[in-house]
């Protein structure tokens, strides 16, 4: 189905059904129906063809799920950028996509000022918050605009461009269709046990990959509240202020909100689900999450490229000891209607670069053919993750393909490096990398943050990991750390920590 179909049948079903909350107010699904379509409209009215490229760069408002789910609905192109972005660097990725419309807001007035004269592209900016500087006033264009439906689009529709999140290369666009986001979100409902009666708080940035997952909870007919910022100190208040039963964290800010809680928490009682995705959980931090909230962890498994594709479900953690903590390192089965298998690596009978294939794989990479040939092969993504399978079908993430350290006549996988360090009681987070030596090719080195009240040097932590690890791979370098460089879904910025070398 189209988006802009189901929106149509969303307000119809849930019309007078709270849909969004912010601190603005509350909106049922047919007046956020109502605005996201006089939005797809006005754009429309300005002369915009189906195919054609919207940029998002916005806070985390409502406004921001309007014109998103607005521009697909109307047959358009949605292009969220990280609000973060240098001026040079939107330039670029503006040019790249080719964008029509910039919709901003206020508060980002003087980096978007003057961008319609740079680049050729641009015939508009529209402006959340107020006009300014030649740009349109987003709300009096709402206004003047028609609520209908749109029901003329093709599954296959050009939906998305996602500039992905990798850690080390250049971003690529990726190219989502509708009939991929559908199959997201109704895997979503499903892999979830999402209901009607749910309410699901976000707190993590918009632009990356939570609309996406939101969605899923809107076409279930849930209520989704837009938390703001999080703050690891009032999230427990905020979940039981809003009546959230599930949440989304990247395990950075698990992290951080596990030390504000114990078991027991009354606060907490509602909660039924934290969806945890973008990186992994240290084993101690799930341990200690495991312990203060019970079974309520569920770990996504996803890419740019093929948004959430393996879940492991809250209660497979409610398990006898030894089986969960085999578990916390899963990211459990594939969602219905994927398939996800493993190429030979040549390293291991048991392991593989993961393969997925089904209708959340995207369409390829915007104006890259070599990249897209290179993915996409025989029907397959070909992800550069290397993982392993166990008994139950549960799928383990154990390392990248480019992020295998090549030491002299050796191959090092990080994570294995990782975890052991990860063990020392002095050690917060660590991040292993391969950087680049005459002559080893590449030397084992750990980037290190220590807990706040503890010590480790060099050669201890190197100690440590010669008891557990065979010697050539131990790290040749220790580097202390006050922090690991995260993007927004909570990867390592591996090309920071290099650049610190």
């Amino acid at each position: 189905m189209h988006i802009g179909a189901k929106w149509d049948q969303l307000a119809r079903w849930h019309s007078d059904k709270v849909a969004i909350v912010d601190e603005a107010g509350r909106w049922t699904y047919r007046q956020f129906a109502g605005r996201l379509q006089r939005f797809g409209h006005a754009m429309r009215g300005l002369g915009l063809d189906p195919g054609d490229r919207i940029a998002l760069m916005i806070p985390d408002i409502r406004e921001y799920l309007e014109v998103d789910y607005g521009t697909m609905s109307a047959g358009l192109v949605r292009v969220p950028l990280d609000p973060r972005l240098t001026r040079n660097e939107l330039v670029a990725l503006l040019r790249h996509a080719g964008v029509r419309v910039l919709v901003s807001h206020v508060s980002f007035a003087d980096k978007v000022a003057g961008l319609g004269a740079e680049i050729e592209s641009l015939d508009r900016i529209v402006m959340i918050g107020g006009a300014s500087d030649g740009a349109l006033d987003y709300e009096p264009l709402l206004q003047g605009a028609s609520d209908g439906p749109f029901t003329d689009g093709d599954d296959n529709d050009l939906a998305a461009l996602n500039f992905s999140g990798g850690t080390t290369g250049a971003p690529k666009a990726t190219m989502l269709r509708h009939c991929n986001l559908m199959a997201v979100a109704q895997n979503a409902i499903q892999g979830f046990e999402i209901e009607p009666d749910a309410v699901f708080l976000n707190v993590r940035p918009l632009w990356p990959i939570a609309q996406v997952v939101m969605m899923g909870y809107l076409m279930a007919g849930a209520t989704v509240v837009l938390g703001g910022r999080f703050t690891a100190e009032g999230f427990a208040s905020q979940i039981e202020r809003t009546g959230a039963t599930r949440t989304s964290l990247v395990p950075t800010q698990l992290v951080r909100f596990v030390e504000h809680v114990t078991a027991g928490d009354a606060r907490l009682d509602g909660l039924q689900a934290i969806h945890i995705g973008g990186s992994r959980v240290p084993p101690a931090v799930f341990e200690r999450v495991l312990e203060a909230l019970g079974p309520k962890i569920g770990v996504l498994y996803g890419l740019t490229e093929a948004p959430v594709t393996c879940y492991l479900k809250p209660r497979q953690l409610d398990c006898p000891r030894p089986e969960r903590e085999r578990l916390m390192h899963s990211v459990g089965r594939e969602l219905f209607g994927y398939q996800v298998k493993l190429a030979a690596s040549g390293e291991s009978d048991s392991s593989g670069e993961v393969l997925i294939r089904g209708p959340n794989v995207m369409a390829g990479y915007w104006g890259n053919e070599a990249a897209t040939q290179s993915a996409l092969q025989n029907g397959w993504l070909h992800t550069g993750d290397i993982g392993q399978f166990d008994s139950q079908g549960n799928l383990f993430i154990v390392g990248r393909l480019k992020d295998v350290i090549r030491s002299g006549s050796s191959s090092i996988v990080p994570k294995e490096v990782e975890d052991v360090i990860m063990q020392h009681p002095a050690v917060s987070e660590v991040a292993v990398l391969g950087v680049p030596d005459v002559e080893w090719g590449e030397a084992v080195t750990a980037f290190v943050v220590l807990k706040s009240d503890c010590t480790a040097s060099e050669s201890e932590l190197q100690e440590h990991c010669r008891a557990h690890l065979a010697s050539y791979k131990k790290p040749r370098a220790v580097r202390f750390v006050d922090s690991l460089p995260r993007s927004h879904y909570g990867k390592v910025l591996q090309a920071q920590l290099l650049a610190l070398v």
